[in-house]
């Protein structure tokens, strides 16, 4: 076998890890370089888990493939992504059907899933836990990121695209076309889009849409479309929608670099925005303390830097639980308060 080759996709060194840990020889140098290869970022985690899915659903004897030849699909892929460019044609070297088809796929992730991929018909549902965040890309070309415990629902018909979140917070990368609106459905809001990029985030409070590029029409229930365009944010609640307002899309989408951005937010905010992430939970008691407003950069995996700066705060005290998840911060000199 090759040897993997640093420079290629991430798609691709996913591919090289499965055929070799699955079917080939490893060694246990290689366990250990696949282990360090696969710890460096969740998007190589990723890869390999779709690199799995994918084998699986070539092997099944449940697919039922389109009527189109592997010549055919192949020649789509390499239009798609050129670095698949250097497989043999299923003609070439008596190369199986089933093998270049597999060999494509798998190299090309679920970027080229949707050129062959008719298989799976309803509704696919898509999911992170606690901490965890992944991308998706759909059959159409669109790539849905989800943030932390997020939960969406994706329908795909003939004249349209529909996408319900059903609970968190995912950012929508649609690719063009102008004959199928690709839709957002989270609680009473509605997001229509053609081509753009654009965050929803779903809270019990209401929900808000911002969009990073392009523009999309945004509407409650009997409410009028609103348009927003890039730079422009807005909350629909649960009883009223509030005013568009401008904002800087590339804090609110922070989260996809694993970073928590505040400027001027109060602490209670704050720790709250870390709770969504960690098991450790943060708890900010008094009306003081919470509403104290602070700025800062910080990981989201990392509540212990967030407890760092609250230890540095003037009279500030933390109490922490047997089992270091839950941490109780006061003032001192102003006991728990209310």
């Amino acid at each position: 076998m090759n040897e993997l080759d640093p420079n290629a996709p991430v798609t691709e060194q996913a591919s090289f890890w499965w055929v070799l840990l699955s079917e080939g020889e490893p060694t246990v140098a290689d366990s250990r370089e696949f282990a360090e290869w696969v710890a460096r970022s969740p998007e190589r985690v990723e890869a390999f888990l779709q690199a799995a899915r994918l084998t699986s659903a070539l092997q099944s004897g449940a697919i039922r493939w389109p009527d189109t030849s592997a010549e055919e699909l192949l020649s789509a892929a390499r239009n798609a992504l050129p670095e698949i460019g250097r497989l043999p044609s299923a003609s070439h070297g008596g190369v199986r059907r089933h093998t270049a088809l597999r060999a494509a796929f798998v190299v090309a992730g679920l970027a080229v899933a949707g050129i062959g991929l008719f298989l799976y018909r309803g509704a696919q549902r898509f999911e992170t836990a606690l901490g965890e965040q992944r991308s998706v890309v759909l059959t159409d070309g669109s790539l849905v990121t989800l943030n932390t415990s997020s939960l969406i629902e994706v329908h795909m018909e003939g004249e349209r695209r529909t996408v319900q979140l059903l609970s968190g917070e995912a950012l929508f990368d649609v690719a063009h076309d102008a004959a199928r609106p690709f839709e957002v459905v989270a609680g009473r809001a509605t997001v229509r889009a053609v081509g753009t990029q654009f965050d929803v985030d779903r809270r019990p409070s209401g929900t808000t849409v911002t969009v990073v590029e392009g523009k999309v029409l945004v509407s409650g229930t009997g409410e009028n479309r609103l348009p927003l365009a890039a730079g422009e944010q807005v909350t629909l609640g649960v009883h009223a929608t509030r005013q568009p307002v401008a904002t800087d899309a590339t804090t609110v989408v922070a989260w996809t670099q694993r970073k928590l951005i505040f400027a001027h937010r109060p602490l209670a905010d704050v720790a709250a925005e870390f709770n969504r992430y960690n098991r450790q939970s943060i708890e900010i008691r008094g009306a003081e303390l919470r509403s104290q407003e602070i700025s800062g950069v910080f990981q989201a995996n990392d509540p212990g830097s967030f407890l760092t700066f609250l230890a540095r705060l003037p009279d500030v005290h933390i109490e922490k639980s047997p089992d270091n998840l839950h941490f109780i911060v006061t003032l001192e000199s102003r006991g728990t308060g209310s």
